[in-house]
């Protein structure tokens, strides 16, 4: 691959500045850069330009030192990446931070510097993309690195998408670095592209009044404070500091001193506001605005009465004026005098109909002012809009006056029939007077009138449940008191039954000993939710209470199988199960005692098969192979059932005659023997197996 070979440009020709602290960093500066010691050059120049940012000689110094180091970067250290960054840093201070004339002059450097950048960036293989470019302006200037930073927001300006915030952050970047004009101008450009950005307009107002634009940066704070619900304490502060110093110039102007009122006004500094009113009018007894604002500033203090005298003031020159007669009726509204209020706001509205404030303020007093019933025939009266009773209603409805509101919302209904959400809050009011049958009543009828209206739908779903939630509270209570009937009563009033409802009713008859029903509504809810294992679990006890273990043993599976590791349902299952195997054997035991012998062995053997330690179904088992002449079978049985219940001890004597039996005497011996040492009755068995051991004495050993 090519490397990338870079022209160094030789130093431009400067001329030297008068100031002595300017004039320190500057000669600095050359001494460093004619010494090579590029970092050290770029500081001093930048601190020259601090000083006196527009001084051509520390600026081309600077774009010089800047040049050099990024030569050596490219050349000798082949950091490209570094390298590209002074670049950009020179271009920055070649292009986009002077005026356009030092830009001209310099455009032969430019094309020379922007093809050395370009094959930085090349040997880097950098994304040139806009987004690319902006991503990489924001990292440079959290580097610290503004003068780079600044030219790769320049080159992102191209994408819509980055434009504003581009011309922001140079903008930002101007003013970091003392360019001040070039900041006012950056600012600018991006309020230019989004008008309606209040802090970026502050920062461009900030801007101006820096260099000294004070009506354009006027302009600003005030377009600023119109589109602010707050009154902005720094925008506030910011006029007031332009207007006094205005005033130090023409202390006669009315205008002035007028907007300074204002301007304290806002700020809350009343009487200090008065006081530039008084000189205003002093000096300019015609401006009518002045005198509104004196109004305003009494009616901002709570003092009505005086501001209505200067709105009057006002209004007896021009009757017609709107804002005097609209502040005049809010402070009569102020004075609880409604019917002055209404009168003057009829003033306001026959003047300007579409006046949004003069038409809520109007309509507030006029509420005030009446009842329900009389404010129903004034807007039948006046033919007013339908929604305005329907309005009022809602009013009173959040205020919880629930009657006023229920009057209006019929009488609302009746000029607008068709408007659902009349409906929906009229069955709400009736709701809350716990009048809940109304208010179904009429809300089922909406229903059928509005077949897909949400909001009524949710209505009639939002009283069902509060019914609900109050029958299951009086039956929870009766519940927890042991009124187990009225309990159940209670709850089989609710309908349709839920899971907890029939859970409920279930434990309750089962309080009261009722289990057939309890275990039939268990049941229900099971059905209810079919992959509960705790109602699966609470039917197995129940029938397991009841001794039917078959089907309580299908339900404790039942539960298991949705729940493996439900503690309670496995050990009822292993107690059913031993109570399963119990009622199985004394069945077994019965055959056998009846003779019935095979039907006995198939009894026994599915015993063992799922309790393979019961010690009497091997026990038996061991005797139906003895009578089948079975002797190995036995003797495996017997030593199994000797090993599960040591206190069968005549199971060592019939080991003993089968050992016998099978002519495997030694064995024999040795069961005789130890049945005849454990065995305490002096009977027939004891006898014999003493016999036994007498003949078989040669086998002991």
């Amino acid at each position: 691959m090519k490397k990338a070979v870079i022209t160094f440009l030789g130093i431009l020709a400067l001329s030297l500045p008068a100031n002595a602290t300017f004039k320190e960093h500057f000669d600095l500066g050359q001494q460093y850069l004619a010494n090579f010691q590029y970092s050290g050059a770029i500081t001093e120049f930048k601190s020259a330009l601090r000083i006196n940012y527009m001084d051509n000689s520390a600026r081309i110094g600077l774009v010089n030192s800047y040049l050099a180091r990024g030569t050596y970067y490219a050349n000798t250290d082949k950091n490209y990446k570094k390298a590209a960054d002074d670049y950009r840093s020179a271009l920055f201070y070649l292009l986009y931070y002077p005026e356009e004339k030092a830009v001209k002059n310099s455009s032969q450097a430019i094309v020379q510097v922007t093809a050395n950048l370009n094959k930085c960036l090349s040997a880097i293989h950098f994304d040139k993309s806009a987004q690319n470019r902006f991503e990489t302006a924001k990292a440079l200037r959290a580097d610290g690195d503004f003068a780079a930073a600044g030219y790769e927001f320049n080159q992102a300006i191209g994408d819509t998408e980055y434009i504003k915030e581009s011309f922001q952050q140079v903008g930002d970047i101007m003013r970091l670095i003392g360019n001040n004009p070039k900041a006012a101008e950056y600012y600018k450009k991006a309020v230019n592209v989004a008008p309606t950005d209040i802090s970026l307009r502050l920062a461009y107002a900030k801007a101006l009044d820096n260099i000294g634009k004070e009506s354009e940066a006027v302009d600003e704070y005030n377009f600023i404070l119109t589109q602010t619900e707050d009154d902005n304490k720094d925008v506030l502060y910011t006029l007031e500091r332009i207007y006094k110093k205005k005033l130090e110039n023409t202390p006669n102007d009315a205008s002035l001193t007028a907007n300074l009122g204002a301007i304290l006004q806002k700020q809350g500094k009343l009487d200090e506001a008065l006081r530039y009113y008084s000189k205003a009018e002093y000096l300019d007894p015609a401006n009518i605005n002045t005198r509104i604002n004196v109004g305003t500033l009494y009616q901002q203090k709570g003092d009505y009465k005086t501001a209505i005298v200067a709105y009057d003031s006002v209004l007896t020159l021009y009757p017609d004026n709107v804002q005097a007669n609209l502040y005049k009726a809010q402070s009569q509204e102020a004075l609880g005098d409604n019917k002055a209020a209404m009168e003057t706001y009829k003033k306001v509205l026959a003047k300007d109909p579409d006046n949004e404030v003069a038409n809520a303020n109007f309509m507030n007093t006029v509420r005030k002012s009446m009842s329900p019933q009389q404010f129903t025939e004034y807007v039948k009266k006046s033919q007013l809009p339908p929604e305005t009773i329907y309005n009022f209603a809602l009013e009173l409805h959040q205020k919880n006056k629930i009657d006023d509101a229920i009057y209006l919302y019929n009488e609302a209904i009746k000029l607008d029939p068709q408007n659902p959400e009349i409906y929906a809050n009229l069955g709400l009011a009736y709701s809350q007077k716990q009048n809940n049958d109304t208010a179904l009543k009429i809300l089922n009828s909406a229903l059928a009138k509005f077949p897909n209206n949400k909001q009524i739908k949710d209505a009639i779903t939002g009283i069902n449940t509060q019914i609900t939630d109050k029958q299951l509270a009086k039956a929870a209570d009766l519940y927890n008191k042991g009124d187990y009937e009225n309990a159940i009563t209670e709850y089989l009033k609710i309908q349709p039954i839920t899971k907890d409802i029939a859970l409920a009713v279930a434990s309750a008859y089962q309080n009261q000993g009722d289990n057939a029903n309890a275990l039939n509504y268990y049941k229900k809810a099971f059905n209810l939710d079919n992959k509960n294992a705790d109602i699966a679990y609470y039917i197995a006890a129940l029938l397991a209470e009841e001794n039917d273990i078959t089907n309580a043993l299908t339900f404790v599976n039942t539960a298991l199988l949705l729940k493996p590791d439900h503690p309670n349902a496995k050990e009822l299952k292993q107690n059913l199960e031993t109570n399963q195997n119990a009622e199985l054997l004394q069945t077994a035991i019965n055959l056998y005692d009846n003779g019935k012998y095979d039907e006995c062995l198939t009894q026994l053997n599915q015993i063992i098969a799922k309790e393979p330690a019961n010690s009497y179904a091997l026990y038996y088992r061991g005797m139906i192979y003895d009578i089948k002449k079975q002797y190995q079978n036995a003797i495996n049985d017997y030593k199994k059932a000797l090993e599960n219940n040591s206190e069968l001890g005549i199971i060592n004597y019939l080991i003993a005659v089968d050992y016998d039996l099978l002519s495997q005497f030694k064995n024999a011996y040795s069961y005789y023997k130890t049945f005849v040492d454990s065995y305490t009755e002096d009977d027939d068995y004891k006898k014999y197996s003493q016999t036994r051991l007498e003949e078989l004495k040669d086998y002991a050993k």
